[in-house]
């Protein structure tokens, strides 16, 4: 029987001693059948958790007068619609189903568990199974602080999803005052638990790791990651088949989302791949997960194995010859930017970074470290501008050769011009020409018109007058002067002649 009282129940049916028996009585009755989720209504209806109410209780007496589904499997709408006598009555729809002996109407199949198998089972399509004469050794490194869930999670059929034997983990745990280091010592697997007495960066417990790893390879990993059969088996076929191999990434995928604030993004790409975009302030080129939030997880964009500049830490696996020949992770950064940082140092040194969609992961993403809001935007700032200070230069050639030479690699964006001049001869056939070669090109004819926008990679005018010095852009704007006078206020003086038939090959010489 319930443990709520028979007087809440009068109290809520506003002392209808009929209502109060007959939804005590369904109280027991639909907690037996399984047809009302606890978690399910809660995350999907978050106010109700601030109630403090006990969440069928709730539904009894209200949820269902709102439309709200007391499972992921009853749907109320459809319910409605098929029995409308239901709401005429004001009854309550799963009281009335139960009491009914639920004749003549289908559950639903739980969405979260039909869209999950059927990615599950597409992804198996795309396993290569690898087989191996010898398995390498490979020392999965985990940092932890406070996440038993997310450990428990993370090691739900460890062994059988790994599809690969040789192995070891080290976990990292920064002072958890849970029970994850309790839990992590129960496992029947092959676990070594660093205990620091303090909460370390991602950088340093991944390179404190990494110093009594055994294994050829290491692999990073986040506790926060749900793996799926044949992740790691994968991983290692793909750096065995691969020549010069800096480090190979998954294909990271957000799980099912009951709360309605972020139901949206369930089931959609968090991670297949790194790419750059210009922010404004500070100078600095941003990374961002391509294809983030797209829900076509296996189109064929995003469904084939490629080189990328960088793959995210969540999941990386790195030969450990070369992770220490570059150092390992820099301890300047304090979680954040880590990644990025070491997958520029493989790019500078000639390895490759390798995507490989078929290792599919879910990420309950941002579980290692909790952060009040003013502390993260300190630590945010602190690794942006050390990023910015170490590869700014270095990111704003390759990006720049990256858009002309249009290879894509880098950032998708094009190459985009502003130019502030009347609509002349001489402009008409830049202006094609540069269309012709598939950049941006936009004609800016009023000399007073100032924004020029974070998009703007090189601003050319033929104005002498036009106020270069305040111009709102991105602080690394190209600014070019048509002109056969000298000026200090542009980056580059070009003659009409240059202007036209050599201006690429000038912004190549100077700046490539």
């Amino acid at each position: 029987m319930s443990d709520i009282s028979y007087s809440k129940f009068l109290i809520k049916s506003k002392f209808n001693p009929k209502k109060a028996k007959k939804y005590m009585e369904s109280y027991d009755k639909i907690m037996e059948s399984g047809l009302f989720d606890k978690n399910y209504y809660l995350k999907a209806y978050p106010h109700i958790a601030k109630s403090g109410m006990d969440p069928l209780v709730h539904y009894l007496f209200y949820g269902y007068k709102e439309d709200k589904n007391p499972s992921a499997q009853f749907n109320l709408k459809r319910y409605l619609e098929e029995y409308p006598e239901i709401k005429r009555k004001g009854l309550n729809p799963l009281v009335h189903y139960i009491d009914n002996d639920h004749e003549g109407f289908t559950l639903e199949e739980n969405p979260f568990i039909a869209r999950r198998k059927k990615i599950l089972d597409t992804n198996s399509l795309f396993l290569a199974n690898y087989s191996f004469d010898s398995e390498p050794l490979v020392s999965i490194i985990i940092l932890n602080r406070n996440g038993l869930g997310h450990l428990q999670r993370l090691f739900a059929d460890f062994d059988k999803k790994t599809n690969y034997s040789n192995y070891e983990i080290i976990v990292v745990d920064n002072a958890s005052c849970d029970e994850s280091v309790e839990y992590l010592h129960s496992l029947d697997l092959p676990v070594t638990v660093i205990e620091n007495s303090e909460n370390v960066s991602f950088s340093k417990g991944n390179n404190d790791a990494a110093k009594i790893a055994n294994g050829e390879y290491l692999l990073l990993l986040n506790n926060d990651i749900e793996p799926t059969y044949g992740w790691l088996n994968e991983m290692v076929g793909t750096a065995l088949n691969n020549e010069n191999v800096g480090s190979i990434g998954a294909k990271l995928v957000f799980p099912y989302y009951e709360d309605m604030e972020s139901q949206g993004k369930s089931f959609s790409i968090q991670h297949a791949g790194v790419k750059f975009r210009e922010e404004r302030t500070p100078y600095i080129y941003g990374p961002y997960h391509e294809h983030m939030y797209s829900t076509m997880l296996f189109s064929d964009e995003l469904n084939h194995q490629k080189e990328v500049i960088s793959n995210t830490a969540a999941c990386l696996l790195v030969p450990k010859d070369v992770y220490f020949e570059l150092d390992g992770l820099d301890e300047q950064y304090i979680y954040g930017y880590e990644d990025i940082d070491f997958a520029f140092k493989l790019y500078k040194a000639g390895y490759k970074t390798i995507y490989n969609p078929a290792v599919l992961l879910f990420h309950h993403e941002s579980a290692t470290r909790h952060e009040d809001d003013d502390r993260k935007n300190q630590l945010n700032y602190h690794n942006i501008m050390h990023f910015a200070d170490k590869w700014g230069d270095f990111i704003f050639k390759e990006i720049l050769k990256d858009k002309i030479e249009a290879n894509k690699f880098f950032t998708n964006k094009k190459l985009d011009f502003s130019i502030i001049s009347k609509n002349n001869d001489l402009i008409k056939k830049v202006v094609s020409k540069l269309n012709n070669e598939c950049y941006n090109v936009k004609l800016i004819p009023n000399i007073d018109d100032l924004d020029i926008g974070q998009d703007c990679d090189i601003l050319i005018s033929t104005e002498k007058e036009y106020d270069i010095k305040n111009v709102s852009s991105r602080l690394n704007l190209i600014k070019i002067l048509i002109s056969d006078e000298n000026n200090n206020d542009y980056d580059m003086v070009l003659s009409e002649n240059d202007f036209e038939f050599n201006l690429l090959d000038k912004i190549k010489e100077k700046y490539l």
